[in-house]
């Protein structure tokens, strides 16, 4: 029976360039003789890398003077406006470590590259026959796990960088030798909806079959049934092309996943790291920081370049920068500038446009760009045809009206309130687990149990918020809420960090009591009083 599907139907995921192989001399000599590595585009600078990332639309002073249609249409080239922070810099050097880092393990020719004898031949008489017979690989991948609040630019970011890469290598030949071959650099995957490893591993076949015309979707994901037997396929077909990369985008949807199923995945993801050489990148919001705290040689993996925490933009020069990009292309007939003072209003003094812009969208970068084209749009509207403080304060108010609480949660740092969002509370968390004690003696109450408050900063250690306390305690999925509930009254946090012993009276040991009670009455021995309450049983309780 033929196969008629189509497996080069385009598909919603993030697609790259491919390209024929064509080999220079890597940067470092370790990595000589290697197709995998010399393949590999060279090495971008700070300089081309940030030519190469930033992306300003077209745009010229004549379209002020477009058609309200136009303008309204032109001011949506925002939403691909990209202007490189250092945190891209560190993001891509990142990247370009993991890949080349990854591929010294995993070189196709493991002899290509022998310029002298190795010194310690000539101790062995049996060293040529180890060379021909022992296993080549060693692992040398490491991945890294990204977390932030959501909106930051994580997805966007981790696209553009990754398509500074080939996406595919079509390999033919290599110094002469015959080496059919397509290495796929890397590969962006998102978590199922509801963490199923199932549905993870048929998208990675259908994005391979997409990308190489194979036909692995209907060969492995047809009649399988087992998500083990899954997985061990898909770590076969990553490791026969040669994956640079794995990136799984949204992986607190693991939170979703039914019992088992998150540890499958992330084991899985693990054995990709040890018996693949494969990298794994892991990104998710702050939710996901529940998912990977879990186990320590998961937290261990994903520290391969670092742990990458990405809140919000602070209101310092790299702000002052985005705005600047930013308000590069206006579509209103009057000009305007980030230094623009709006008027004082009854509650604050004069304020620029980016320090407005700020204070409404709280350094959330997708929000800091809807304001703009938001604003932009309500200026045409009203007839005024410039932005100002009031218009985007007006817009702020009439288009984020379910992220009202947020946001001003956000700007008065009110922890209680950012408890009821799990993704948003690794922020305000930080400054309170940061004033805990760290001599062992604070205790939190968590809904009617005590633990022990350095155990809890330890997992916020995981995710780099309290770097005094290292990581060594499971997270609960809903631990914020636990930990942190708003009051009825004030909003308030009614967590306890009073230290045991000095403000809450210690609970009195069961049985010293009892003994002490019968002493008291001297109606009975101590032996009589803890027979009578049950914690004293005859020697011949269990005999047959």
């Amino acid at each position: 029976m033929t196969n008629n599907m189509d497996t080069r139907s385009p598909l919603t995921v993030c697609r790259g360039s491919i390209v024929n192989a064509v080999y220079r001399t890597p940067e470092i000599s370790d990595h000589q003789g290697n197709p995998l590595e010399e393949a590999l585009p060279p090495m971008l600078t700070t300089e081309q890398m940030i030519l190469r990332l930033q992306h300003f639309p077209n745009y010229s002073e004549s379209m002020r003077q477009a058609s309200d249609e136009v303008r309204y249409l032109s001011i949506q080239n925002a939403m691909r406006f990209f202007s490189p922070m250092d945190i891209h810099i560190d993001l891509y050097r990142r990247f370009t470590n993991v890949m080349r880092i990854g591929y010294a393990g995993r070189n196709p020719f493991p002899h290509g590259k022998r310029s002298r004898p190795s010194v310690s031949d000539s101790f062995d008489q049996y060293g040529e026959q180890y060379k021909a017979g022992a296993p080549q690989f060693m692992s040398t991948a490491a991945g890294f796990n990204i977390a932030g609040i959501s909106g930051v630019g994580k997805s966007f970011s981790v696209e553009r960088i990754l398509k500074l890469f080939p996406q595919v290598i079509h390999h033919s030949n290599y110094q002469g030798k015959p080496f059919t071959q397509s290495q796929i650099v890397w590969l962006k995957l998102d978590c199922p909806f509801d963490g199923n490893p199932r549905g993870l591993c048929i998208s990675f076949f259908k994005t391979i079959d997409a990308l190489l015309g194979t036909n692995y979707r209907f060969e492995y994901g047809k009649k399988r049934a087992i998500q083990t037997e899954l997985l061990s396929d898909t770590a076969t077909v990553a490791g026969n092309h040669y994956i640079g990369v794995l990136v799984i985008d949204e992986i607190q949807r693991l939170s979703l996943a039914r019992s088992g199923g998150a540890d499958l995945l992330l084991n899985f993801f693990v054995q990709l790291v040890n018996d693949m050489g494969v990298p794994v990148v892991l990104v998710g919001t702050y939710r996901a920081l529940a998912v990977l705290s879990g186990e320590f040689s998961q937290l261990r993996r994903g520290t391969g370049q670092g742990d990458l925490i990405w809140d919000r933009m602070q209101k310092d020069d790299q702000w002052e920068l985005f705005v600047k990009s930013l308000f590069r292309a206006q579509y209103t007939r009057k000009s305007f500038s980030p230094g623009d003072m709006g008027k004082a209003t009854s509650e604050s003094s004069a304020k620029t446009l980016s320090d407005v812009l700020y204070e409404e969208s709280q350094g959330i970068t997708d929000l800091a760009i809807k304001l703009y084209m938001f604003a932009q749009e309500r200026a045409i509207d009203t007839g005024k045809e410039t932005v100002t403080a009031n218009v985007i304060r007006s817009v702020a108010k009439d288009k984020f009206v379910m992220l009202r609480d947020v946001l001003i949660a956000l700007k008065n740092n009110n922890k209680g309130a950012l408890a009821r969002w799990d993704d948003v509370y690794p922020h305000a968390l930080k400054e309170y687990f940061a004033s805990l004690p760290e001599n062992g003696s604070a205790k939190i109450v968590v809904q009617g149990t005590l633990a022990s408050a350095p155990d809890i900063q330890a997992t916020i250690s995981a995710a780099g918020m309290a770097p005094s306390i290292n990581a060594s305690s499971q997270m609960l999925p809903d631990s914020v809420s636990k930990m942190i509930t708003q009051s009825a009254g004030n909003g308030s946090a009614t967590a306890s960090t009073e230290p045991v012993g000095k403000h809450q009276p210690q609970r009195e040991p069961i049985l010293p009591k009892i003994v002490k009670s019968a002493a008291a009455k001297k109606t009975s021995t101590a032996y009589d009083a803890l027979r009578d309450k049950g914690y004293v049983k005859s020697a011949s309780e269990f005999s047959k």
